[in-house]
C-alpha cells in the first residue's frame, strides 16, 4: 500500500512527541524497530517510502493508534486495520510482515496468506484472510497447515468417518486427510491491495 505525505507528516509529529516524552534517541528507536539508525532517519525524511510493516512497528513503539497515522479513506464505520501476513501460498513463512485492510472489526484473531503464483483461482498478490476463531463447517473454504509443508487451500468435507481438505486443481483435486498435528483455519474472505495507476470514474 502506498502512503501519502500526510501520513509521513503524522509519523514525524508522533516521533517528535514520543522522543520528547521518552528522551529516546533515533539510534535507540531504530534498534527497537529492528533496523539501523540510518534507515530509520531515511523513513522519517521520506527517502525510504513508508510501508505497512514500518507503520505497524512504529505505532507499537510510540503507543499510538494506527488511525492517527492513516486515515480511514472515508469508509462508513470501516477503518484500516493491520493484519499479519504469515505465509505465501507457495509455502514461504513470513515474519514481521503486515498489510492494512479496511475492516469494521479488530483483526487480532486473523492473519493473511498472500497468493504468490499466477495459476491460482485468485489473482497473484491477493490476500487470503484467515480467521482463527470461527467455527468451521463442512464445505467451508479452509487453510490446512502441515508442519514443513506449504499451506493447503481447499474445501473441508467429512466422509467415511474422517475429515479431509480437497485442494482444487484444473485436472482434478488432491485430498488431504486431517491429522491431529495439523491446524485448520477458516478462510473468511480475500482482499486485493490497491494498485497504482489511474482511478476509474464513470
Amino acid at each position: 500500500m502506498a502512503y501519502n505525505t500526510d501520513v509521513l507528516e503524522n509519523i514525524n509529529k508522533a516521533w517528535h512527541t514520543f522522543k520528547k516524552a521518552s528522551n529516546t534517541s533515533q539510534a535507540k528507536a531504530a534498534k527497537a524497530l529492528g533496523m539501523n539508525q540510518s534507515a530509520f532517519s531515511q523513513y522519517l525524511r521520506g527517502e525510504i517510502p513508508l510501508n505497512t510493516d514500518f507503520i505497524v512497528k512504529f505505532s507499537v513503539l510510540t503507543n499510538t493508534e494506527m488511525t492517527e497515522f492513516v486515515p480511514s479513506n472515508g469508509l462508513n464505520h470501516v477503518s484500516l486495520q493491520p493484519i499479519a501476513v504469515k505465509y505465501t501460498l507457495s509455502g514461504k513463512e513470513l515474519s514481521d510482515c503486515y498489510e492494512l485492510i479496511p475492516s469494521p472489526v479488530n483483526l487480532d484473531h486473523a492473519y493473511a496468506i498472500i497468493v504468490d503464483y499466477a495459476d491460482f483461482i485468485l489473482e497473484r498478490g491477493t490476500l487470503l484472510l484467515i480467521d482463527t476463531i470461527s467455527d468451521i463447517r463442512e464445505l467451508d473454504s479452509v487453510i490446512l497447515l502441515v508442519e514443513g509443508s506449504r499451506p493447503i487451500y481447499g474445501a473441508i468435507s467429512y466422509k467415511e468417518s474422517e475429515w479431509a481438505v480437497l485442494e482444487p486443481h484444473y485436472f482434478g483435486g488432491k485430498r488431504f486427510v486431517i491429522e491431529e498435528a495439523m491446524q485448520v483455519h477458516r478462510v473468511g474472505g480475500s482482499y486485493q491491495p490497491e494498485k497504482q495507476g489511474r482511478v476509474f470514474k464513470r
